[in-house]
């Protein structure tokens, strides 16, 4: 699958103010994201590793059916 053909798939979700807040990719892509990333997370206070370890908890709740209205996520914030 070439990177043009990605791109297609990736829809964005926006506040009020037509800022782009989130990212929603299929789920395919993100179980093949989730299986690319490395296993263990060396150090927890690390920013970019705590956010590998919150978008595999994510793909993982997802693979699980574990998922939330749109509204109640955009309400969360």
């Amino acid at each position: 699958m070439n990177i043009d053909t990605l791109k297609d798939k990736i829809r964005y979700l926006t506040n009020e103010e037509e800022k782009k807040t989130d990212v929603l990719i299929p789920l395919a892509m993100g179980e093949n994201i989730l299986q690319n990333l490395p296993l263990e997370i060396e150090e927890e206070n690390d920013h970019k590793t705590q956010l590998i370890a919150n978008l595999k908890q994510s793909l993982l709740h997802a693979r699980e059916g574990k998922t939330y209205p749109l509204e109640q996520l955009c309400n969360d914030n």
